[in-house]
Parts: structure tokens; C-alpha cells; sequence
């Protein structure tokens, strides 16, 4: 009988070379020609093709740009079913074997709507190259013809240039989440080895996703910033002007969270400084001028989570930042938060506000505090800072001891030169010309100064003998960098106090106060800021 296939040949000479006395079960059958015969016409199925790295060149654009081929490859991933929930890629990546060209990749994207396939399948495709907004692939498919079942090519770690990798599976070693600002916004997280980092994408073209993607379990905690993934394989793309991989599996997660309130010392008074994102209830024309809540059911959930919040923390004292400062009327944000908090949580607080003028800044900062523990002496003052004034008011707390609290947050880093390092300095130093006038009492200045730990802002403060307050965690994180934003300083303070970072919110995905997956009766994800406590 005559094999039409060297491949059969080679495995029929080796089979009928084998010694059989020793293996009789694994003589050939009479029929084991057919067999073979069957496999080799299915392996000889697949009709004349190219491969993928014949399309892709040696450069960012295919040399066959434009022209009708047919390409040959194993499906290595697919993403062809539209949702009611999600909008698919509409296509496949297939990968043929190592081309061992040094800048061309073996992989290619398939835009093919009507022509399911399934990983693992091997397969001929007729259609027109086309680069799409940077994405070599193939389009206008005309026949996607199936030739057998193939292993999947081994995932290559990934590295630079990454442009030979496009299309192709790669591997991601043990690596830790960045930036999962664009989670929800957009089905994309950032993490990092610590050496690079890479972006992790759903693949759709969907915005304002109301889920995790990914296959996940429905729990942004898992893919809080910080938090460490393990190893994970994938298909590299372009898309919207960037690398992204797109995972073969759900990212999972390798660490336990430790996120946790203490409770405070026994004897010890309590401060909290917590800027609370944009704390807004509305006016009597409604929420259209909100930075925060955009309609009442948005501003109920907002406003249980942050007393949730304020209850476990168990403080004497809030210095709060981002309070809404209604324009020309009392802010109701704190009398509302108040009576949560005493209606549910059986915790009585008062509220200190500034009052307000028009053409006020839309937020300000405020006190909440326990009138069974402290007292203000005096009234509250505004230091004259832009953009919004800090206050300062003294307090004597159950101990008989005396103290002042300012209260500050300064100019953002954005809308002006040099991150707006002059404004917020001139701030300080108003600051600073205040507190000299003021009494020899312990002082603590606190909030959301918008400035680094290691920036020049701080120089005045320890020329005038300030102690910053070391914290072991960051308050804010930003394009994939945790930082220290918020701050604790202090004057003649004795004993030092104790003070910690609470992890949990400015870790967690930014959810809409409206996202079905903000859960208001969840401490975690309250606001933007970790708020930071002194034990005094």
C-alpha cells in the first residue's frame, strides 16, 4: 500500500521496526493502515497558506497590506459572542509555528463575525490584510476552512520590542496590580513585576462596564491596587494606541487582604483626617452642579458608606476634606451625615462648618466631632489660603488638655504650571505667618496637602521646628504610582502619637456611587483618600 504522507511513512517505519515479541498488544492491527491513512489525509487537509509572520514583515505594517491571502494557524484565542452584557472582538488570534525571524510575529488577528471556531482548531483563512488603527490583521474573511485540532503554541515571555509579539501568546510572571483607575471605565487594569508592566484588557470595545470582566468573581476587592497575581498567559494586541494582553484565564489573586480598623488605645482621643471625595447632597435645584452625587439614591448610598465608615473608625475627632459648600446657603452634607450616624449608628457628633459666601470654592473642609470627649474653645477661624481658606479650631479635650487642629487642603496638582507648586507653597507660608501669632499649645496640621513626601513644600515647616508623622501606607494612588498625599504634622505635641494609614479606599476600584457593584454597606471604597488616624 502507498502512504501519501512522509510523515505517515516515518511513523510506519518506526512501528513496523518495533519488536514486537516483547510488546505483541502493540502489533499492528490489518486494519492499521487505514488508520493511518485517515490521519495523514486529515493532517494534509489544510489547503496551501501562508503563515502568520509571512503577513506581519518585519516592520509595524504588513508588506502585504491590502492583498487577498490565505493564512494558515491554530486558534490560540476567541472572542466571537456578542452579550447583552458585552460586546465581543468579533474575532480570533491564530499563531503558526516558529518563523525564528528576529522581528516578525507568528501570531494574527482575525476579524471574522459569522465564522465561530474554537481554540485549538487549525485553520485556513482567505481574506485582505489591513493594518486597523495599528493592529495588523485580517479582514473582509471570506472562508475560514477547518483542517484539524492542533496543541497550542508555547506562551514566549514577553519582552521589547514588543511589536514581534503581537498576536502571539505570551506569559506574565508573578506580577502586582498598579492602576485599576480604567477598570470599570474602560475593562483595563495595570500591574507591574516591579521591573515592567504591562496592561491586562477584556477586549471589548465596551465603556462603563457594570461588571468585572474577565470571567471573575463579581468582588472589585480582587482587583484592588496592590493586591499580587500570579503567573498568567495570554495574547498579546494593540489596541487604543497601546500593548494589552488579553487572558487566557481570569486574573487570580495570590495574597490575602489585610485591610482592618483598630480599635483605638484605652485612654487615648482619636483624630481622623479623611479626605472624603466630593461629599455632595444636591441643592433645591437638585445635583446639577454636584461634583459628587448625581441624584439622591447616588447620595444616600455615598453618604451610608462614609458613616459606616466613621462609625468603625470610632474617632473623636474628623477633620474632613472635599465637604460640599452650597453657594450662599448652609452646606445640609453634615446635619444629614449626623443624623445617619445617630439613627443607625447610635454615635452622636457635631459639625463644625465654615460659613459661606458666594463665589466660595464648591468644597470645603470641615470637623466632626464627639461633644462627650471635646469641646472647641473659641470660634472657628479661616486662614486666608486659596484655593478655598484652612480652618483652625482649638479643642480641650476629656483630659483637660488643649490643642489646636488646622485643617487644610491645598491646591490640586493640575490647571496651572510646575503642578501648582507656588500656590500651594504661598498657602503654606500663610499658614505658618498665622500660627506664629498663635498660642503655645500643641498643634496638629493636617488634610490633603496635594504634595509628595520627598517635595521642597516641606522646608518651611521644619525650619519652623514641625514634625512630620511617619505613615507606613499610601493615601492615594495615581497612574500606577502609591503616594502620600495626605499628611500629619505637629507642633509641641507630647506624648508623640500613634498614626496609621486605613487601607481599603483609595486601593479599590473607583466604583460609581449608581454601579451595581458599589455596595454601601461595605466599609472598603468609600472615597478616593485613605483617611489617616492619630492615637494621642
Amino acid at each position: 500500500m502507498e502512504y501519501p504522507s512522509k510523515l505517515v511513512k516515518y511513523w510506519r517505519a518506526v512501528w513496523t521496526g518495533w519488536n514486537y515479541s516483547r510488546f505483541p498488544i502493540l502489533k499492528p492491527a490489518p486494519w492499521s493502515g487505514i488508520v493511518l491513512l485517515l490521519l495523514s489525509l486529515t493532517a494534509a487537509a489544510c489547503p496551501p497558506a501562508i503563515w502568520p509572520y509571512q503577513v506581519q514583515g518585519a516592520t509595524d505594517r504588513s508588506p502585504l497590506e491590502g492583498q487577498q491571502v490565505s493564512v494558515r494557524g491554530t486558534v490560540t484565542f476567541t472572542d466571537q459572542q456578542d452579550t447583552p452584557q458585552r460586546n465581543s472582538l468579533r474575532g480570533f488570534f491564530i499563531q503558526g509555528p516558529p518563523s525564528y525571524q528576529p522581528n516578525s510575529s507568528d501570531g494574527l488577528f482575525i476579524y471574522a463575525p459569522g465564522h465561530p471556531v474554537n481554540r485549538g482548531d487549525e485553520v485556513v483563512v482567505d481574506g485582505e490584510v489591513l493594518e486597523f488603527h495599528g493592529l495588523t490583521e485580517l479582514t473582509r474573511v471570506r472562508q475560514v476552512q477547518r483542517c484539524g485540532r492542533a496543541a497550542l503554541p508555547a506562551p514566549v515571555m514577553l519582552g521589547e520590542p514588543a511589536e514581534r509579539y503581537e498576536g502571539m501568546r505570551v506569559q506574565l510572571p508573578a506580577s502586582q496590580i498598579i492602576d485599576n483607575y480604567r477598570l470599570f471605565p474602560f475593562g483595563e487594569i495595570v500591574v507591574s513585576d516591579g521591573t515592567h508592566q504591562w496592561t491586562l484588557e477584556d477586549g471589548s470595545n465596551d465603556r462603563n462596564l457594570n461588571y468585572i470582566p474577565w470571567g471573575m468573581t463579581q468582588d472589585p476587592a480582587l482587583l484592588a491596587n496592590g493586591r499580587r497575581l500570579a503567573p498568567l498567559t495570554g495574547v498579546l494586541s494593540w489596541r487604543w494606541n497601546a500593548w494589552v494582553i488579553l487572558p487566557d484565564n481570569p486574573p487570580t489573586p495570590t495574597d490575602s487582604l489585610h485591610w482592618r480598623v483598630p480599635a483605638p488605645p484605652q485612654g487615648s482621643l482619636r483624630m481622623v483626617s479623611w479626605n472624603v471625595e466630593n461629599l455632595f447632597n444636591g441643592d433645591p435645584e437638585g445635583f446639577r452642579q454636584s461634583r459628587g452625587a448625581r441624584t439622591q439614591a447616588e447620595w444616600l448610598n455615598q453618604r451610608r458608606k462614609i458613616a459606616l465608615n466613621i462609625q468603625h473608625i470610632q474617632g473623636d475627632l474628623y477633620a474632613l476634606q472635599e465637604v460640599e459648600h452650597d453657594h450662599g446657603q448652609p452646606s445640609a452634607v453634615l446635619p444629614e451625615l449626623k443624623d445617619k450616624l445617630a439613627s443607625v449608628h447610635n454615635m452622636t457628633l457635631r459639625a463644625i462648618v465654615p460659613p459661606v459666601q458666594r463665589g466660595d470654592d464648591a468644597i470645603t473642609q470641615a470637623f466632626l466631632y464627639n461633644p462627650e470627649r471635646l469641646r472647641p474653645l473659641g470660634n472657628l477661624i479661616q486662614i486666608p489660603t486659596t484655593p478655598r481658606p484652612s480652618l483652625a479650631q482649638i479643642f480641650e479635650d476629656h483630659q483637660g488638655r488643649t490643642f489646636g487642629v488646622i485643617n487644610v487642603h491645598l491646591k490640586s496638582r493640575a490647571r496651572c504650571t510646575d503642578i501648582c507648586a507656588e500656590e500651594r507653597a504661598a498657602a503654606l507660608e500663610a499658614i505658618l505667618q498665622w500660627h506664629r501669632q498663635q498660642s503655645d499649645i500643641p498643634w496638629f496640621l493636617v488634610g490633603d496637602f496635594n504634595t509628595l513626601t520627598q517635595e521642597p513644600l516641606w522646608q518651611p515647616l521644619l525650619d519652623s521646628q514641625w514634625q512630620r508623622a511617619d505613615l507606613a501606607a499610601p493615601t492615594y494612588w495615581f497612574r500606577g504610582r502609591a503616594q502620600q498625599l495626605d499628611h500629619v504634622w505637629m507642633k509641641g505635641v507630647s506624648p508623640q502619637p500613634r498614626t496609621r494609614v486605613i487601607e481599603g479606599h483609595a486601593e479599590m476600584p473607583p466604583t460609581p456611587l449608581a454601579h451595581p457593584l458599589y455596595n454601601p454597606e461595605r466599609l472598603w471604597g468609600a472615597s478616593d483618600h485613605n483617611p489617616i488616624v492619630l492615637d494621642w
